[in-house]
């Protein structure tokens, strides 16, 4: 008899084993198949040359070791031992709750099981468990221990509730999502604010309350976030800032912050202020605060809309002109609709005609900001000026409210500026 007495060993060509409704039958292989049970080639990190066990009729494989310990003792999961069985077939013939109790992960094929805490865990959570104690965890001076319970409690680090496992530090009172301990980044940049975050237990308080960056709701600065050391005002929530659309998911800790090179989108010429513009350089551009045209198809070259008696640049030799705002647009710039820097471009250079525009789906002629990093090569990131500047909160004359952008955008909702 095996060590359990829920299955006999005694024939060795043939088992049957709790979990399974197909009988194991015996065979030798000569390469290092993975076993079903403990995903491993290997038992216990040594190669396993015994007889394996294999059902004929589903391809269920299984180290005759991991069959020899199907009744498990786990005292850091549960005081109890622990049987395996699958999820679509167990000795009671039931079907137990789909989730791991430590991951939440969905059951796969196998898993453990304590039917008297009715606690199931999967089997990465089974041989792989995270570690009960970080020594010299990221975010925290202090160790870090796994308290594996379910216990509801609000992570200190992200301020979102958790129900399960958190990391608990005794000496500072503070609970951590597992998930926050792992995967949480300590310092990022994000395309709501110029400059780095870093993540922080303490946002400390401050005259009023803490505006989250990105959604714009209060933080609560009992628990953490980021912030940005050269914006003493500035703070976002930590689930707000790891976002996929407001995050590119470089961790940014010991990376060397490089001054970025401003590229000025003129070059002041003379005493007069004429200037040459990087759109228009075969030509000097001269300031005219107050033009007056009623010609209606003259428009500035960047945004296309109408001069309007605004200052603006002209050409000296032809008919090119620019607003002033529009003639002061920086190179580069972050904006909200894309997590990469955006670079200025003109369609004259480029020769193209027409772009259309990402956040509007109007098309333009005039200058574009569009994403030039390695990632987007082969997609297309185009925003007109217009729309590229759009910030948050954006300010409207037809409503007393500022206007924000949601997290979660609707595939037929557009950002419209046009008039």
């Amino acid at each position: 008899m095996s060590s359990t007495d829920d299955f006999e060993v005694e024939t060795i060509s043939e088992i049957m084993v709790p979990f399974h409704h197909h009988p194991l039958s015996s065979y030798a292989s000569e390469f290092l198949t993975s076993c079903s049970l403990c995903l491993f080639s290997t038992f216990l990190g040594e190669i396993v040359t015994r007889i394996r066990y294999q059902c004929m009729d589903c391809g269920l494989k299984l180290h005759d070791e991991c069959i020899n310990s199907l009744s498990l003792n786990r005292p850091f999961l549960c005081n109890h031992i622990l049987k395996v069985y699958t999820h679509i077939f167990t000795s009671s013939g039931r079907i137990y709750e789909n989730t791991c109790h430590f991951c939440q992960s969905k059951l796969e094929f196998l898993f453990a099981r304590c039917t008297i805490c009715n606690l199931n865990v999967d089997i990465e959570c089974l041989f792989a468990l995270p570690p009960l104690t970080i020594s010299e965890p990221k975010h925290h001076k202090h160790s870090l221990s796994l308290l594996l319970r379910l216990v509801t409690f609000t992570c200190n680090a992200c301020g979102v509730e958790g129900d399960r496992n958190p990391y608990v530090c005794l000496e500072c009172n503070l609970m951590v999502h597992k998930d926050c301990v792992e995967n949480l980044p300590r310092v990022i940049s994000i395309n709501r604010h110029d400059h780095r975050i870093s993540h922080t237990f303490h946002l400390g308080k401050k005259e009023g309350d803490w505006e989250c960056g990105v959604c714009r709701k209060m933080i609560n600065c009992v628990y953490g976030g980021y912030k940005c050391s050269r914006c003493p005002s500035y703070a976002v929530h930590s689930r707000c800032a790891t976002r996929k659309e407001v995050w590119d998911g470089l961790e940014l800790e010991d990376v060397p912050e490089e001054e970025e090179e401003i590229e000025d989108p003129f070059k002041v010429i003379n005493d007069k202020g004429d200037i040459i513009h990087f759109s228009h350089e075969e030509h000097v551009l001269r300031l005219d605060e107050n033009y007056v045209i009623d010609d209606a198809n003259m428009r500035c070259r960047c945004c296309i809309l109408a001069i309007n008696g605004d200052p603006c640049y002209r050409c000296v030799e032809c008919n090119f002109i620019l607003h002033e705002a529009c003639a002061n647009l920086p190179r580069k710039k972050r904006h909200l609709l894309h997590n990469h820097k955006l670079t200025l471009s003109s369609t004259l250079i480029n020769k193209d005609i027409f772009h259309e525009c990402g956040a509007c789906g109007i098309y333009t002629d005039g200058f574009i900001y569009e994403c030039r990093h390695e990632d987007c090569k082969k997609k297309i990131i185009k925003y007109d000026v217009r729309c590229s500047s759009v910030s948050e909160p954006f300010h409207h004359d037809l409503h007393q409210h500022p206007y924000t952008l949601p997290c979660k955008v609707r595939d037929d909702v557009r950002l419209v500026t046009k008039k």
